[in-house]
């Protein structure tokens, strides 16, 4: 089942026309994700994955992310596909919080087969728009929405821009990074003598990027209706 104790409340769904986002069920998604998304280079820039089965998956993602309360995530759906082939990827919020009103978008994996289609921009505008509009218009009414990749993963910021996210600047070093993922790392390799220097000899830094509720009053949801409406 979906993981109930998220700081904020999830409805059973949200979509647009064209996509429909759901809970990410383990007994529902687990196998159509490590099923449609084998390739490992999917997993590049991100600190988890690729899974060889569904028992890796729950054991060394699932079981980390699952009691977390900052942290949901949701199996995405192309609306304009027939459903037995609709799935189109994951994403979710993590490092979310009520006291502080913010989150983040991330767990960002869309099937290649659905990449440079609408399914991205629609998915991600759903979570802002339920992130940043006001209770009284279906949403949380948050302040701030995160967004952060590697800054090495040069189509996740293009991504994050073309949504409206501003970049606020650079975390060098951000994370200890393992060689099997050198396409995610800095390219530059630690130092003699580093704790870590045999199991994570890279690092990754990590581009931040937001928008905020002035942005959103300001153009931002304007902006983002606008991309999640476009067709090509």
């Amino acid at each position: 089942m979906a993981p109930a104790n998220f700081c904020f409340p999830i409805p059973p769904a949200l979509q647009s026309e064209r996509v429909k986002l759901v809970p990410f069920d383990i007994s529902v998604h687990t196998r159509l994700l490590v099923t449609a998304f084998s390739d490992e280079s999917l997993y590049d820039f991100v600190p988890f994955g690729p899974f060889k089965d569904e028992e890796e998956f729950i054991a060394s993602f699932w079981n980390r992310i699952k009691d977390n309360i900052g942290m949901t995530m949701f199996a995405v759906y192309d609306r304009t596909k027939p459903e037995e082939s609709a799935y189109a990827g994951v994403i979710g919020y993590l490092n979310s919080s009520a006291e502080d009103l913010v989150t983040e978008i991330g767990f960002v994996i869309i099937a290649p087969t659905f990449q440079k289609t609408h399914v991205t921009s629609n998915a991600v505008g759903l979570l802002i728009k339920y992130a940043l509009d006001m209770p009284e218009d279906g949403g949380l009414g948050l302040r701030r929405v995160v967004w952060q990749a590697s800054a090495a993963n040069i189509a996740s910021v293009r991504t994050a821009k073309r949504m409206g996210f501003q970049q606020e600047g650079i975390l060098r070093w951000h994370r200890a990074w393992p060689t099997s993922k050198a396409r995610g790392a800095n390219g530059i390799r630690v130092r003699n003598g580093d704790p870590k220097e045999e199991t994570f000899p890279l690092g990754r830094d990590t581009a931040i990027l937001s928008i905020c509720w002035d942005d959103w009053e300001s153009g931002a949801r304007a902006h983002v209706e606008a991309m999640m409406a476009r067709t090509k």
